[in-house]
């Protein structure tokens, strides 16, 4: 074989070992920014939830104050409680 014949196949053989590595290493890298967005949903999905449950334990405050609060109507009037 000459010595161009040599460096061609050298070259076609370094670039598919080289296209191959990239293709390897570029899945690599979309797998791990496919796991990364489902942790991400998991922590939503958490935030999400302690939103709601601090949101109804408001709300059940607010309505055991409003069930305490003396109507304002009383108050005017001089009939709350003292």
């Amino acid at each position: 074989m000459s010595k161009a014949a040599k460096l061609t196949f050298l070259g076609s053989c370094v670039f598919a070992v080289g296209t191959i590595w990239f293709v390897h290493k570029a899945q690599d890298m979309e797998r791990a920014s496919m796991y990364e967005g489902v942790l991400r949903d998991k922590e939503r999905k958490a935030q999400r939830e302690r939103n709601t449950r601090e949101f109804d334990e408001t709300r059940a405050l607010h309505a055991e104050l409003i069930k305490q609060q003396p109507d304002v109507r009383d108050v005017a009037a001089g009939n709350g409680e003292q």
